[in-house]
């Protein structure tokens, strides 16, 4: 974990995703290969995850290490493993790993932006569809509906989808989970239609996140994406945060349109390449 904090303070943006680092500290299933120099120091890191039918990596060099091949030689080494296809991410568009991302023959496939928006600001208000209201998140109750709403929102999503409650009780057990901080809403039969699930960041600095904003298909196009979100950030500016963030894929249209509406603005760009 020293090398990756190392990277993340030299580069300003966290080298790998949330889901590497769930992997390596509970030891889920995934392939992680070690750099190393001539004294065994650990130099740089990569993973890889072929899981969802798609060979994807995230890979860092240790900032004092940096710029004699090694991550060169860490692509070249996820290649071979990968077989066929390859995708790797560049967090925050870091310029090194775009140079590397050319050297090695990829293109630019995917752009996730990062969007932040002062909490200090009041949050514009936003009602809820007829029928519809809020409750927090019930653990041990409400698991299998959310899997299955957040699985049928994001079926069309590479990370998103097809998670099982394993999933999310992982993420349940870790510290900054708060069950009134994942709002539910709930129609009079209790059914789910959508949540706003929010996280904290300690810092610092400290900020909340949009961690996962899902609302099921059939009841998409009423506004209750929009009043979700607005709900979620009360919450956080409540917890007296001082900004939100949340992360949208670059083409999606909608989404941008209904952050931006709620003063979210942009922030840095993650840029996923592929061979």
């Amino acid at each position: 974990m020293s090398l990756l904090e190392a990277a993340a303070a030299a580069d300003g943006v966290d080298p790998v995703s949330e889901p590497v680092l769930l992997r390596l500290r509970h030891g889920r299933p995934g392939r992680h290969l070690l750099a190393r120099d001539a004294t065994g120091a650990l130099v740089g890191f990569a993973d890889l995850d072929v899981r969802h039918e798609r060979a994807t990596t995230e890979l860092t060099v240790h900032p004092a290490h940096r710029g004699h091949g090694t991550g060169t030689a860490l692509v070249d080494a996820v290649a071979q493993r990968a077989g066929s296809a390859l995708w790797a991410w560049a967090h925050g568009e870091h310029p090194a790993a775009v140079r590397l991302a050319d050297r090695a023959g990829m293109r630019r496939a995917r752009e996730l932006w990062q969007l932040r928006r002062s909490l200090t600001d009041p949050v514009p208000s936003r009602l809820l569809p007829e029928g519809l209201s809020l409750r927090a998140f019930v653990p041990g109750s409400d698991e299998r509906a959310v899997v299955e709403v957040n699985n049928r929102a994001f079926a069309w999503h590479p990370e998103q989808s097809g998670w099982e409650v394993e999933d999310l009780q992982l993420r349940g057990g870790e510290p900054w989970f708060d069950p009134a901080g994942f709002l539910l809403a709930v129609d009079g039969a209790d059914r789910l239609h959508g949540f706003h699930w929010t996280k904290v960041h300690p810092g610092p600095p400290p900020a909340g996140e949009v961690y996962v904003l899902a609302v099921d298909p059939d009841a998409q196009s009423g506004g209750l994406g929009a009043a979700l979100t607005a709900a979620g950030l009360e919450h956080l500016r409540e917890r007296g945060l001082p900004e939100a963030l949340l992360y949208s894929e670059a083409d999606n249209a909608a989404a941008i349109r209904m952050y931006r509406k709620l003063g979210f603005t942009h922030h840095h760009t993650d840029v996923e390449f592929l061979r």
